[in-house]
């Protein structure tokens, strides 16, 4: 396997089902997954009140749920990148 030197990231990204979302500690639906790696995932949030109520270094359990295969995971994260309704977050072992 070739490793293209052009990408730093450690973990490939994977795609997942259209009709994953991330779901807070409240129940509150904060909007679509749409890619996920080993380290953390991309949140499309589904309004800009949401985007901005998850600010740079916020730390929190969410819920990702894919309704069509009817599993869900719960995991810490705390949230690394903004930019718009899309929110960047890292997974972390702990919310310490």
């Amino acid at each position: 396997m070739m490793v293209d030197s052009d990408n730093r990231r450690q973990f490939e990204r994977l795609m997942l089902s259209e009709d994953a979302v991330a779901v807070d500690e409240t129940g509150r639906e904060l909007g679509k997954v749409s890619e996920t790696s080993g380290s953390g995932m991309m949140i499309a949030a589904h309004s800009q009140e949401i985007a901005d109520s998850l600010p740079l270094g916020k730390k929190m359990q969410v819920t990702v749920k894919e309704p069509q295969s009817q599993t869900s995971n719960t995991i810490d994260i705390v949230v690394r990148h903004q930019a718009g309704t899309k929110i960047g977050v890292e997974f972390v072992t702990g919310k310490s």
